[in-house]
């Protein structure tokens, strides 16, 4: 089946040009796309309640041009609890960027930096999240 090099569409055969984009087709099935971040490169970077915050900071750190991964929340959104603990979300980012999407949460309102491994933590948390260090002001 042939497809398209550039949207990945694929035609049915006999079709020799994209309609969408205007390039020639190539022939057999699209290649695999690689994830662009793969579970082992990330570290948890931030945890927010609900997936609604989390997605605001997700795009505060894409925005700035570091990609991001959300999980969880699942147990809120199978069985529609809203107890405190299960609407957590954890952002994750590449290791590699961790340093500076930390500097980008911290900016927020609210938000400072944990003097013994640099996560973000709340200003109203005693330790921090990440090491357990004391961060009472």
């Amino acid at each position: 089946m042939p497809y398209c090099p550039k949207c990945r569409s694929e035609f049915v055969e006999g079709t020799s040009v994209c309609e969408d984009c205007g390039v020639s087709l190539l022939s057999g099935s699209p290649p695999a796309v690689e994830p662009k971040i793969s579970s082992e490169d990330l570290v948890e970077i931030w945890r927010e309640q609900g997936e609604i915050n989390a997605q605001m900071v997700k795009s505060l750190l894409e925005g700035s041009g570091i990609e991001s991964m959300l999980s969880g929340e699942t147990l809120r959104l199978t069985h529609g609890l809203t107890i405190d603990g299960l609407a957590l979300v954890r952002i994750y980012v590449r290791a590699e960027d961790a340093a500076r999407a930390g500097d980008i949460i911290a900016s927020i309102d609210g938000i400072r930096k944990c003097p013994g491994c640099g996560r973000p933590v709340s200003e109203s948390d005693d330790s921090c999240w990440s090491c357990g260090e004391d961060v009472e002001v």
